[in-house]
């Protein structure tokens, strides 16, 4: 019977996770040994109480009491794999298979490989995208290519920058060298307006990062509303039309990002992804792309199931349907913040405007003031 017994040690190959396939079979040919597997990852800094955080010292065999709380838990009680019918050798397998190709695998794949259907498939492949989103990542810094690009393929009367039924995704990349690059940040923007891509870059971008751009004219007064933030960036922006040199040569990485970001969607996916679920493929995509040079693909699956079974809100399907609700709230309230910046903006340069009329007549026009509400008057 294997054991696993795990500890804060750097991750090795043959002790935390299996070197190949063969490997893999001999490990997990039982669900009892991967139910332990999974149990020796999940508590590998102790057993712990998900709810109160009290740690356990009493062993337990698939459960655990918690005295302090008077409730039973297991291995995946606080977990994206919370009362899951599935078992969990075949959650190891699909996790397994999604990071061996550099492509990925879609749900059908997944289908053919378990003989679970298709509704169980896809939403498992969701909640292992859901572990892939890091959370705090840490910032890209140093010398920084971004750009847009527009996810949805042709849409017929929509060219360039106009949206229509695409969806705008925001790419920056770090720039090691003309021909090399670090790691990405990928997300989908509401729009192409600076406000978005001011809250992109402060997420994202470490300050004092130089950014390199082409001069699309959202970028000057997102530099702006950084500034006034105090995020202070370095830009260096390219003007396409006063070049003859192609946007593709003179930002390489981010355009060969995007592209690849592409290609993957239309050849693994079929183009078959919906809006509101794209942000979960962007997780998955730079998951991926960040540990590209990881020689060891167990390694990249130890990492995974680390994240799966780290404690966080689970995942449930009607979660997933309720992701264009929220997405429709959330750009509803950017609107918001972009129609009042604009009238802010308006109302500015209409003050301006009427300040420099006034000049060219002779006129001095002292600045508005707004006057303070009258106290009410109180009887005696």
């Amino acid at each position: 019977m294997l054991t696993w017994d795990f500890d804060d040690a750097e991750p090795r190959a043959g002790r935390h996770y299996p070197r190949d396939l063969a490997e893999f079979n001999r490990w997990f040919g039982s669900e009892a040994n991967a139910t332990r597997y999974l149990s020796a990852v999940r508590f590998r800094h102790g057993v712990t109480c998900p709810r109160c955080e009290v740690l356990i010292t009493l062993p337990g065999g698939p459960r655990w009491w918690c005295a302090h709380c008077r409730r039973w838990f297991t291995a995946t009680t606080g977990t994206l794999l919370e009362r899951t019918k599935v078992p969990v050798g075949t959650w190891l397998v699909v996790a397994w298979h999604v990071l061996q190709t550099k492509i990925g695998v879609s749900a059908l794949s997944v289908q053919r490989i378990t003989g679970v259907n298709y509704a169980t498939a896809w939403l498992m492949l969701q909640k292992l995208r859901a572990a892939m989103d890091q959370g705090e990542r840490d910032k890209l810094s140093g010398d920084i290519e971004f750009d847009e690009t527009y996810v949805g393929g042709v849409d017929p009367g929509a060219p360039g920058r106009s949206r229509g039924k695409k969806s705008p995704v925001a790419v920056a990349c770090e720039v090691v060298s003309p021909t090399a690059m670090g790691r990405i940040r990928l997300a989908r923007l509401p729009d192409a307006s600076a406000l978005a891509i001011a809250d992109f870059l402060e997420r994202n971008v470490e300050p004092g990062s130089v950014l390199l751009s082409d001069d699309w004219p959202s970028y000057g007064p997102a530099l702006a509303e950084l500034d006034a933030r105090g995020l202070h960036y370095e830009a260096k922006i390219t003007t396409l039309s006063k070049t003859e040199t192609r946007a593709h040569v003179v930002h390489p990485h981010v355009h060969r990002v995007a592209s690849l970001l592409k290609r993957w969607l239309l050849g693994t996916h079929q183009g078959a992804v919906a809006d509101q679920h794209l942000d979960a493929y962007l997780d998955e995509f730079v998951f991926r792309y960040n540990r590209r040079r990881t020689r060891n693909r167990g390694l990249l699956f130890w990492r995974l199931v680390c994240s799966l079974t780290d404690t966080r809100a689970p995942v449930a399907e009607k979660d997933l349907r309720q992701r264009r609700a929220g997405q429709q709230v959330a750009d509803q309230a950017h609107a918001a913040r972009v129609q009042e910046r604009q009238n802010a903006l308006s109302a500015k340069w209409r003050r301006e405007r009427r300040r420099k009329e006034a000049e060219g007549r002779g006129r001095t026009v002292r600045p508005y003031r707004r006057k303070a509400p009258a106290e009410p008057e109180t009887s005696t």
